[in-house]
């Protein structure tokens, strides 16, 4: 009797082991099915972001800051998110459709420039008008408070939001004939980058051509324009010392560029998500106006070929304008640049003149 009941009693516990066992792999089953659905919700969590950065021909801005920028930023931020960029002269799209590429989906992210793409929103303008030749501080100034009146508008019109502004540098002259004054401007072929340029530069006598940037070497060497319109450094890098030979520091603008996303990308962050993208931004901005100046600074002594300089050296002769001929560009800058933009802009925004000269006009010296 004692043999059959431990024969009952083993088999017994044979039954409760093997249930227990099927139990334990019914449940490493689930964790493993659990672990498989968090890796695929993690996945299709991954917020993909297309972004369009600068021309690399731009010069170091483009490659030293912000393609290294944008090629750790998911790593320094730990947000869900995987960024494919690609710089703007890789994308075969020219920059003055980059708005309305963004509001069809073409890409996410846009290291927007706003002296091309004005004609799509006239309030950029508002934010670096020509000819109004304001120091780096100032110029931030002014941008930084009337960014929210153009951030409204971009939102309305293209539902994307600006993360930031910032400058690539004075917007200046440089040319293969002698100049000395502006009445040497009249028949001078000028290359700008917008229409708004064009209508301030002709007044002077001056023949604007508009040439997207990277055509402009091309049309210094073949000679299709005298002179052209850009930062230093950007010049520097884009090889046009070699076909110019005269430089006027004259501030025809401030190079404000921005950083835009699209509201579809920015509204899938939470709000915790949201500040640490734009705290990475601001960041990030900083450190461009920064690297602005001292890039403008190291460009300008090997432009002068001065001893400091650690790279190629060239010949570039400086002709400062006289206060006289300064005072009339600045005279210009309210009757026509300001005035022009004004009265366009208030038609299609009837308060546009009336919020920018309350917002900014003490630091443009209009009130």
């Amino acid at each position: 009797m004692q043999v059959v009941y431990f024969l009952t009693l083993n088999q017994s516990c044979q039954r409760t082991i093997s249930l227990i066992i099927g139990i334990m792999k019914r449940f490493i089953a689930v964790i493993f099915i659990l672990i498989g659905f968090i890796s695929a919700w993690q996945m299709l969590s991954v917020i993909q972001i297309k972004v369009v950065g600068q021309p690399s021909s731009t010069g170091l801005i483009a490659t030293q800051i912000e393609q290294p920028f944008f090629a750790s930023l998911q790593s320094n931020t730990s947000l869900p998110i995987e960024v494919a960029f690609k710089s703007l002269d890789k994308i075969g799209f020219k920059d003055t459709f980059q708005l309305p590429m963004m509001k069809d989906g073409v890409f996410d992210l846009a290291s927007l420039r706003l002296i091309q793409n004005t004609q799509n929103e006239i309030t950029l303008n508002g934010l670096d008008l020509t000819g109004l030749n304001l120091n780096t501080e100032k110029a931030r100034t002014l941008a930084d408070a009337y960014l929210p009146v153009v951030d409204k508008r971009l939102q309305e019109k293209y539902h994307v939001k600006l993360l930031g502004l910032w400058s690539f540098g004075p917007q200046e002259l440089f040319c293969s004939k002698p100049i000395s004054k502006l009445a040497d401007f009249k028949g001078i072929k000028i290359r700008v980058a917008n229409e708004s340029i064009a209508q301030f530069i002709a007044y002077f006598g001056a023949i604007p051509t508009v040439i997207p940037f990277d055509e402009t070497r091309v049309a210094l060497e073949s000679k299709i324009v005298d002179c052209a319109i850009s930062s230093v450094s950007s010049a520097s890098s884009a090889g046009w010392f070699d076909f110019t030979k005269y430089y006027l520091p004259v501030h025809f603008g401030t190079g404000i560029n921005a950083y835009a996303i699209t509201l579809s990308k920015w509204n899938l962050l939470s709000d915790k998500q949201q500040d640490t993208l734009q705290s990475a931004f601001n960041k990030h901005i900083d450190n461009i106006w920064k690297f602005s100046q001292k890039n403008l600074v190291d460009t300008q002594n090997c432009m002068l070929s001065k001893d400091v300089c650690k790279e190629k050296k060239y010949k570039i002769i400086t002709v400062d304008l006289t206060a006289e001929d300064q005072a009339h560009m600045n005279k210009q800058f309210k009757n026509l640049s300001f005035r022009k933009w004004a009265t366009a802009c208030n038609q299609e925004y009837p308060q546009c003149e009336k919020e920018w000269l309350r917002l900014v006009g003490s630091i443009a010296g209009l009130e």
